[in-house]
């Protein structure tokens, strides 16, 4: 495993146009497994009081993203395809559909880059489109 900085910007555009800005680095671990790379990290950056662990899993050709924590979700990119997954938190489950417009992954040994957008929906209603840009360097 190697230590690694996670950046992690882009935004989050709702259906009436409006659009919020995210940002956060952080540190995690990398390590490399049956032909797949894995980045690891607790984030906080939504609530400080419940920290997400949160794991990124790819091939170079899909992603996947699990996080556990106070809330619990497998989300899974393939570029050009619709994939769904189960949302849940303390209070409720909701059924998420993710359409993944674009997906690039640059990925080296403990370094790399991914770009990704897609629109969401919840429980069958579209809620609006995602852009994410992380960058992993080893320290």
């Amino acid at each position: 495993m190697k230590k690694v900085t996670i950046s992690t910007s882009g935004h989050q555009k709702d259906l009436s146009g409006s659009m919020e800005k995210i940002s956060h680095v952080t540190e995690g671990q990398y390590y490399f497994r049956n032909n797949k790379h894995y980045i690891k990290y607790n984030d906080d950056s939504v609530d400080k009081e419940n920290v997400l662990r949160t794991t990124i899993k790819t091939d170079g050709q899909s992603l996947n993203i699990f996080r556990r924590g106070a809330l619990d979700t497998d989300m899974t990119f393939v570029m050009g395809k619709t994939t769904h997954t189960m949302y849940r938190t303390p209070y409720s489950a909701m059924e998420l559909e993710i359409c993944t417009k674009d997906l690039s992954i640059c990925m080296n040994e403990a370094c790399g880059e991914v770009d990704l957008l897609y629109d969401m929906a919840v429980n069958g209603s579209v809620v609006g489109e995602y852009k994410l840009h992380l960058e992993i360097r080893e320290i």
